[in-house]
């Protein structure tokens, strides 16, 4: 399994957790895609005014994380 393809699995199981179990989100969003992102926009509006430092510094740490081992992959080296 490539590296995306376990993150996007990853990323499905949270969501999966987090909703109702007979609830198909994957659907719901494929059928009414405006109004899903207009709700992943409001919720990522109210994450950020009430959380906004503390997402800020994990999501700038994850996005470093990601340029040093693509850095690394691409040099076939390991990087700090």
């Amino acid at each position: 399994m490539t590296e995306k393809a376990r993150r996007t699995s990853t990323v499905d199981e949270m969501v999966n957790e987090l909703l109702p179990e007979d609830l198909d989100w994957q659907r719901l969003v494929r059928t009414y895609p405006l109004p899903a992102l207009a709700l992943a926009a409001a919720g990522g509006f109210l994450l950020g005014m009430r959380h906004g430092p503390g997402v800020l510094g994990a999501l700038s740490g994850f996005v470093s994380a990601e340029i040093s081992r693509a850095l690394g992959d691409a040099l076939g080296q390991e990087i700090g």
